[in-house]
């Protein structure tokens, strides 16, 4: 009995030219209202004392705000 041929993999990694969608394919206007609409539920919650869920929601529009930087 032969062996059988082992299979071949295909190289794996980004395409040449870069991932075509990431955190430069959105524009900044989304990122903005994104940030926006965050902070503002945020605020929301941390006066009616939700603070972890305030706090979260805080540090996820300062995550969505740091795309916007150049």
């Amino acid at each position: 009995m032969s062996d059988p041929q082992p299979s071949r993999r295909l190289r794996s990694g980004p395409p040449v030219g870069g991932w075509g969608f990431g955190a430069s394919g959105i524009p900044p206007g989304f990122w903005i209202g994104l940030s926006a609409l965050l902070l503002v539920v945020a605020i929301v919650l941390l006066a009616t004392d939700y603070t972890g869920y305030g706090a979260l929601l805080a540090v996820l529009a300062l995550a969505a705000a740091v795309n916007l930087i150049p």
